[in-house]
Order: C-alpha cells, then structure tokens, then sequence
C-alpha cells in the first residue's frame, strides 16, 4: 500500500500538517509520507516527532532520506529572480536546496 504524502510548504501550519497525519493514520493508511525542503525541514521532524510521541505511540520511524538539488532559479523559493538572488539563510554558497522526507509506518 502507497503511504499518504503530506508535503509541507509553510511552516507556521504545523497543526494542520499534524492533523493532517491523524486523519491518514485514521482512515487506515499503514504509513505517512513527510516531506519537506529549506526553511520547512524543521516542521516536518516537529510533526513527525508530535505524531510518533503524543498521537499515535505505536507508530515508529521507518525511513529518513536527506538530499539537496541544485536550485536552478526559476522557483517559488527565490521569487523567480535567478540563481545569483541569494537571500539570508535560504540557500548555501552552492546554490543547493536541502530536501527531507520521513517515512512513518504503524509498527
């Protein structure tokens, strides 16, 4: 069975995300999927963490995957203004985006 997707793109929705996983969990899905890139990595470990402790404790971890790709500009991210907009705390020197997704599964 393919595990709901809960893609996380602001960060200040963290009880909508975590919401969003008790429902999946709920509807029987055996596994959410968390994922997240840049500033949002963050929420997505406080939601995956807020679901394994407090909501459902026979949940556990079943996979971490963390990567980066090469911003190339054109993106929601940097407003379209280019590789060479650099805004602090965005991106590293190397024009990289780091990307998560935590796979959590009914053990």
């Amino acid at each position: 069975m393919n595990p709901k997707i809960i893609i996380i793109r602001n960060r200040r929705d963290r009880n909508k995300y975590t919401t969003d996983g008790i429902f999946a969990l709920s509807s029987g899905t055996k596994s959410v999927l968390i994922k997240a890139q840049a500033e949002e990595i963050s929420t997505a470990v406080d939601v995956a963490v807020s679901l394994k402790r407090k909501m459902y404790p026979g949940i556990g971890i079943s996979n971490v995957s963390i990567s980066s790709y090469k911003n190339h500009g054109n993106n929601r991210r940097n407003g379209g203004r280019g590789q060479n907009y650099k805004k602090k705390g965005k991106f590293n020197n190397n024009g990289l985006v780091s990307k998560i997704e935590i796979e959590l599964s009914l053990k």
